[in-house]
């Protein structure tokens, strides 16, 4: 039986300079493209680098900039939104020993990546079975947690409306630490500390996620003749 292809989001512990936001909980870090350059061994990426605390990033910043595998760094812009003080960054790093090399020499594409108190959250195209590739991973990270998409469930996921990998990620961290249960395990107010943003954007995030999910479910209902 032929495999077909999913998607495949999981999280990573790596040695990488990823580790550093373990050290600064309150800074995101969103991968917009990463590209290995042919015969150099090396991949230029772009990344958004976001916090509440515009002291904390540029901590950040300097720590990355001194970082054994970085060979060049360069603050594209700066600027501010929602609260949130951000970096757009290009930096140069090192592709032979990278999660990148396996994903590209295993048949698979990147979806997405963003990192967050000391962990890689991917987010990976693959025709190969999950466990293949996750043994594939396990080779240069300890694999923390993961999902598998079928392409049925890619096309829902994907389909309009759909959340976008910060507001998947607000979404799951809001359900496991308990802010949806009854009574609440954690509050609003935690819950951003935790998260690196401040409450007031939280709320805003939180309530555009529940209006997204609120609408694809009344959409699928409608579709099924569950409403008029």
């Amino acid at each position: 039986m032929p495999l077909k292809w999913g998607v495949l989001r999981v999280r990573l512990a790596h040695d990488d300079w990823s580790t550093l936001t373990g050290k600064f909980n309150n800074v995101n870090v969103h991968v917009i493209s990463s590209t290995p350059i042919p015969g150099k061994d090396k991949i230029i990426a772009i990344i958004e680098v976001y916090s509440d605390n515009v002291k904390v990033l540029k901590e950040f910043l300097d720590e990355v900039k001194r970082f054994h595998n970085i060979y060049r760094f360069e603050v594209i812009d700066s600027y501010s939104r929602r609260g949130r003080s951000i970096a757009l960054v290009n930096i140069f790093t090192n592709f032979k020993g990278s999660i990148t090399e396996l994903v590209t020499y295993h048949d698979s594409y990147k979806y997405g990546e963003v990192m967050h108190g000391g962990f890689e959250d991917w987010t990976i195209l693959t025709w190969m079975r999950p466990q293949d590739f996750l043994g594939v991973l396990r080779e240069r990270a300890e694999v923390k947690s993961y999902t598998w998409l079928s392409v049925k469930d890619t096309s829902s996921r994907y389909a309009r409306g759909a959340l976008t990998g910060w507001e998947l990620e607000v979404l799951n961290r809001a359900y496991e630490l308990g802010y949806f249960d009854w009574p609440r395990r954690v509050n609003l107010g935690e819950l951003a500390n935790i998260l690196g943003v401040n409450k007031a954007t939280l709320s805003q995030e939180l309530r555009i996620i529940i209006r997204k999910l609120a609408l694809k479910e009344l959409e699928g209902s409608r579709k099924s003749n569950l409403l008029p």
